[in-house]
């Protein structure tokens, strides 16, 4: 199998690469009851949250169908949440209805800010075998830089204030390596479509199943201990076009997945796709009736934690 560090340092060459995001922005959320809230809505423990690290999570439904995804940072006594620019509206008309409950307030940030992703080689030796629910987080003039990932590469997103001076973007056309850390944002189109385990986020610092109660907890928590769903997170690689809406088969022809997100680097596309099978179950994949290649996570998948 393909490893993801080869196709790093072959693509990237030591080149870092930074570009201005134009589907993610922030929902804001202040006040002295933001982690209460966001505690009692989200996937993530807020009580880890800090000023030196940020989160990764999802606010479910009642059916634990993911609404939205998010990183979360502190700044100050706020909680900027960082999802899709498309999802915002959406984020703080749900929240909006247990607000009211508590001294808090939610206001849409999306042109208050610019976010930024900078992509490098990884600087130090992760240990692929542990996952932390943290992601550092650093605050100096205006720019706050939370660490995402560190494996395949180090990826970084940069908040800064809309009226900041912009950072300088480089080596764009390389940002598409990014999708490579498994670590998917939904957008509206598929809002209420995935359930969190379905996007691998038990493996991925973004569930804590010891925090107690949240909206959709129980079907998340049942998924984690006693479900038979097989569906999972995993990267692909193509050359050239093929149809991406198309169901991904088996060479029996039997569907077991769809692709979830893709990009590419000139003819060689990347995609996270989402399987109904353990990938160890099928000797080939295809899509649009072409061979793809599975490419191994960056992380290992927990079934239980």
């Amino acid at each position: 199998m393909t490893s993801l560090h080869d196709i790093i340092d072959s693509t990237l060459q030591n080149k870092d690469v930074v570009i201005k995001q134009q589907d993610i922005a922030v929902l804001r959320v202040s006040g002295t009851d933001s982690k209460k809230l966001l505690q009692g809505q989200t996937t993530c423990d807020m009580n880890k949250l800090s000023q030196e690290n940020g989160l990764y999570g999802a606010i479910c439904s009642i059916k634990g169908r993911i609404i939205s995804s998010f990183y979360v940072v502190q700044s100050d006594d706020d909680l900027l949440m960082i999802m899709a620019k498309d999802l915002v509206e959406k984020t703080l008309s749900h929240l909006k209805k247990y607000a009211v409950f508590f001294k808090t307030e939610l206001i849409d940030e999306q042109d208050s800010f610019a976010i930024y992703t900078k992509l490098a080689t990884k600087k130090t030796e992760a240990d692929v075998n542990t996952t932390s629910p943290l992601f550092t987080t650093t605050q100096s003039r205006d720019i706050i830089t939370v660490t995402v990932s560190n494996e395949p590469l180090e990826t970084q997103w940069l908040i800064t204030p809309a009226s900041h001076t912009p950072i300088e973007e480089k080596n764009q056309e390389l940002a598409a390596l990014a999708i490579l850390s498994a670590r998917p944002l939904i957008n509206l189109e598929q809002s209420e479509t995935v359930l969190p385990q379905w996007l691998n986020m038990q493996s991925t610092g973004g569930i804590s199943f010891t925090k107690g109660c949240y909206t959709g907890q129980e079907i998340v928590a049942r998924m984690q201990y006693r479900g038979k769903s097989k569906k999972q997170l995993a990267l692909v690689t193509w050359q050239g076009n093929l149809d991406a809406a198309q169901d991904i088969v088996d060479k029996q022809g039997k569907s077991i997945g769809q692709v979830f997100s893709t990009t590419h680097i000139q003819d060689t596309h990347y995609a996270q796709v989402i399987l109904n099978i353990d990938p160890s179950e099928t000797e080939q994949l295809l899509l649009d009736n072409q061979k793809i290649t599975l490419l191994p996570l960056p992380y290992p998948i927990d079934t239980k934690k």
